[in-house]
């Protein structure tokens, strides 16, 4: 029954189509669904009505999501290793060289707008990319790259985020290994847990899940670039890209979010906090000893 509606009489379970999609899917690969935040009560008949065969139905239905939750919460050992090791193509650090910005690009970014670029892969196979400008240095800009502890209230959609692992590497580079939650519709969120390289000589940061636990994306590869602005002194230009395989079949709504809109969320966001800070500097727990010295 609605939450909006006044009717006291039995009702039949109505979900909308989207609402069924995500409740069969979540059914499919064992994740929780809460039928409140979409709207619906899990009761139907007043006191005094006697229960019908539709009732019945509707209390069996609400039943079999009830064992989904329980068994999804007893089941999921995220210390397990991944399923596989790897399926998208992972980014290399480094500028996007297949890239190339026209005259309308530049005239977008200039109005403190993002711009979205496909590109085209050897294999024939390419991903979006957005870029936006900032008006800050890069070490601002990496400040909040980089403070991952932190995303939750600054980056929209994620409800958790926790490095649990930060480790310096005899090349220079630093491993950066965290848990986030990333809550796409209500009732419908994503575990998972990444693998960040940060390489600050080439001013990158690129990721895929880390398959020593399970997430409940089935794949990621991620890639942050930033290059000094090539007209504005101290503004930086940022280049973002993430390639999400997810598990079976999943409702328009979360693609929609997660291949589109999800990648000019991460630089509005990067661009707000970076201009609000901009003589922020990157924490030195991310730079080799060598680095700090300069």
């Amino acid at each position: 029954r609605s939450k909006k509606s006044d009717d006291r009489r039995c009702l039949p379970f109505w979900f909308s189509t989207s609402t069924v999609d995500i409740f069969l899917h979540r059914l499919k690969v064992n994740e929780s669904f809460h039928f409140e935040d979409h709207g619906y009560i899990p009761y139907t008949c007043e006191a005094n009505s006697a229960p019908t065969m539709k009732y019945f139905n509707n209390l069996f239905v609400l039943l079999v999501a009830l064992w989904s939750v329980a068994t999804s919460c007893a089941k999921k050992n995220r210390d397990l290793p991944h399923p596989h090791q790897g399926l998208l193509q992972a980014y290399q650090p480094g500028p996007f060289e297949s890239l190339k910005l026209d005259r309308d690009d530049e005239k977008a970014l200039d109005a403190g707008k993002p711009v979205m670029k496909q590109t085209q892969g050897d294999d024939l196979a390419g991903g979006a990319i957005c870029v936006q400008d900032v008006d800050a240095p890069k070490e601002a800009v990496w400040s909040q790259i980089l403070d991952l502890d932190k995303y939750k209230g600054k980056v929209p959609k994620v409800n958790e985020s926790k490095n649990y692992k930060v480790q310096q590497n005899p090349d220079g580079t630093c491993t950066i290994k965290t848990k986030m939650v990333v809550g796409v519709i209500p009732g419908y969120s994503y575990t998972s847990y990444y693998d960040h390289t940060f390489a600050p000589e080439q001013d990158s940061m690129t990721w895929t899940l880390d398959y020593d636990k399970t997430s409940d994306f089935d794949d990621v590869a991620g890639h942050w670039h930033l290059q000094d602005h090539p007209n504005k002194p101290q503004c930086t230009r940022v280049f973002y890209a993430c390639d999400i395989k997810l598990k079976g079949s999943v409702p328009k709504p979360v693609v929609n979010f997660l291949s589109k809109t999800a990648l000019k969320t991460a630089t509005a966001w990067v661009k707000k906090e970076s201009e609000k800070e901009p003589a922020a500097k990157i924490p030195t727990a991310f730079l080799s000893p060598a680095l700090q010295k300069k």
